[in-house]
């Protein structure tokens, strides 16, 4: 049988019984799905495929308690955040706080979004973002957290969510519209 003969309940049914090929067939299932979570939320490639592997390990390690009556993907994503973020808290102590000129932002304020951009050009944006702010802004914007929640998660008062938030939105703006003045310059 091929992988794709298995609905997701066998897959996750054999990996419960600890069985490799099972255990093959949903990471390469899901792969691209958490993958492109991971992207999000960590620096570089090379952070991201090591949280998506952690979070597999999670996965094979707990599958037996993941209530099959509700969506895989959706338990799985919050592992996959969960990490990444267990990952951001025990780096935390080696990040250097960046310091941004407010005048700096208030420029691109207004931003003319006449042109589209492909999904590669805006990861590559939201990847230029400080870690935290890159954080935040996944939450709160992708994952639909409240600031209070990403407050309790990140150890911040929600306060800083929403100013940290604010700025991440600016340099956002500031980011495509230098992209735009020139657009041979890579974004990524």
């Amino acid at each position: 049988m091929s992988k794709q003969e298995h609905t997701d309940s066998e897959i996750i049914n054999g990996c419960i019984k600890r069985n490799i090929r099972f255990q093959e067939l949903l990471y390469r299932r899901f792969f691209a799905f958490a993958m492109s979570i991971c992207i999000r939320y960590n620096p570089n490639r090379e952070d991201a495929i090591e949280v998506l592997n952690d979070s597999f390990m999670k996965v094979f390690d707990h599958l037996d308690t993941f209530d099959q009556n509700k969506p895989f993907k959706s338990w799985f994503r919050r592992i996959l955040v969960n990490t990444s973020l267990d990952r951001y808290r025990a780096a935390k102590r080696f990040i250097i706080p960046v310091e941004i000129d407010i005048a700096d932002l208030e420029i691109a304020d207004k931003v003319p979004y006449e042109e589209e951009m492909n999904a590669d050009q805006i990861l590559g944006l939201i990847g230029k973002l400080p870690e935290l702010y890159r954080m935040i802004f996944n939450m709160y914007e992708i994952e639909g957290y409240s600031h209070d929640e990403i407050a309790g998660l990140l150890d911040i008062a929600p306060g800083t969510s929403r100013s940290h938030l604010s700025r991440a939105r600016a340099l956002l703006r500031k980011q495509y519209l230098e992209l735009k003045k020139n657009p041979y310059h890579e974004a990524i």
